[in-house]
């Protein structure tokens, strides 16, 4: 009998050893589908977080809008009809300044005169048509035709250099040129050239117009029109209109605006006081495209050489200047103008002041770009990672 019912304790054994398998199988399934749900969670609370989100905007929605800024800039200055508006401001004697018997602080306004004379050199050298604001505005209009190199060089506020240093060597080499004058300039801006340079007489105003130097207005006192109410920035507006007109017995027809005090406000006061065109603190070259009256034009500083001038006019390194400049435009749109305008005084006259010079921004912009392109990849990293 006993033999008989040993076979069945086999088929016994058998079951219970299934049973442990099948609780085991049951029991790391489990543990996969726990950890499997750990990691689902962790990424749903990674991607639930404000971090995850301002890693998006950053490194997801940023970089579309720059590349897309970027494709503008560079159809922008590959234009056909592109004419680079040059801006210079005040010139020194390049001799006094390196013998050290001038004051020579200012890298971004001003120009030695030998260097400004070598620029002059090159473009009519190199075949380049220099333009005044009349002329530029027939051109734009179609009244007259478009040179094979249209360039327009200006000059801003007015300084007695313009007539002592620049004016001779624009004469020497058939240039023309723009100087947007203020006839009666603020304190402030007198105190800035205080013993090292003066401003344009009457006289001078006019021997300079009369030989291819038009005077245009930079308003009346070198204000900062957007922080003014209507009322007085039309008054700037129209008094320095009158005041020019009678000192060079012609009309004026051209502003540029001192100070970033551009806004669409003073656009259209520009506009009801007459002006054809309106140069602000935009940079890049104009092309058909650009507003005649918010038209952006190219800094020429003092360090840069023969080869950075020629350098300067071809399209490669305005698409830089462009977008430099509509980075340093997003402090304005961002925190208003009266903001921003205290942050670039800030910055500009404090310890980080000589990185603004284009050579060292250029190098900032680099290094910026880098350790974007680094935040980048550790935002997607941590993004697959989770």
């Amino acid at each position: 009998m006993g033999g008989r019912h040993r076979p069945r304790a086999v088929p016994v054994v058998e079951g219970l050893a299934r049973c442990r398998v099948r609780r085991q199988l049951e029991a790391a399934a489990a543990v996969a589908g726990s950890g499997g749900a750990q990691a689902a969670g962790c990424r749903r609370r990674w991607s639930m977080t404000p971090l995850f989100w301002v890693g998006v905007v950053l490194f997801g929605v940023a970089p579309a809008l720059l590349v897309a800024e970027v494709l503008r800039c560079i159809y922008l200055e590959h234009r056909r009809d592109r004419i680079p508006i040059l801006l210079y401001h005040r010139l020194i004697s390049g001799e006094a300044a390196r013998a050290g018997r001038v004051r020579d602080d200012e890298p971004i306004y001003a120009c030695y005169d030998d260097v400004f004379a070598e620029q002059m050199r090159y473009l009519h050298e190199a075949g380049y048509t220099t333009l005044n604001m009349d002329d530029y505005a027939a051109v734009r209009s179609g009244r007259a035709r478009r040179p094979d190199k249209p360039v327009a060089v200006t000059f801003d506020d007015g300084y007695e250099s313009n007539y002592t240093m620049a004016f001779q060597s624009l004469r020497r080499f058939g240039q023309k040129a723009t100087i947007y004058v203020a006839p009666e300039p603020d304190e402030h801006t007198r105190r800035l050239v205080a013993g090292i340079d003066g401003f344009l007489s009457p006289e001078q105003m006019r021997e300079l117009d009369a030989g291819g130097v038009a005077i245009e207005s930079h308003t009346l006192t070198h204000c900062i029109l957007s922080e003014l109410p209507d009322d007085a920035a039309r008054f700037e507006l129209e008094e320095s209109k009158r005041r020019l007109s009678e000192i060079v017995g012609r009309p004026i027809r051209h502003l540029a605006v001192p100070r970033a005090g551009y806004s669409r406000r003073i656009r259209r006061l520009a506009e009801a006081a007459g002006y054809q065109t309106v140069c602000c603190n935009n940079k890049g070259s104009s092309t058909g495209w650009s507003d005649p009256l918010a038209l952006p034009r190219i800094v020429v500083e003092r360090d840069m050489t023969v080869e950075d001038f020629a350098r300067l006019l071809r399209p490669r390194a305005a698409i830089v200047l462009r977008l430099i400049g509509n980075m340093k435009r997003i402090p304005e749109r961002l925190l208003g103008p009266s903001a921003a305008r205290r942050i670039r005084v800030w910055l500009y006259d404090g310890p980080l002041g000589g990185l603004f010079i284009m050579r060292r921004l250029k190098v900032a912009v680099a290094v910026a770009a880098a350790l974007y392109a680094l935040g980048c990849v550790v935002f997607y990293w941590r993004m697959l990672a989770a």
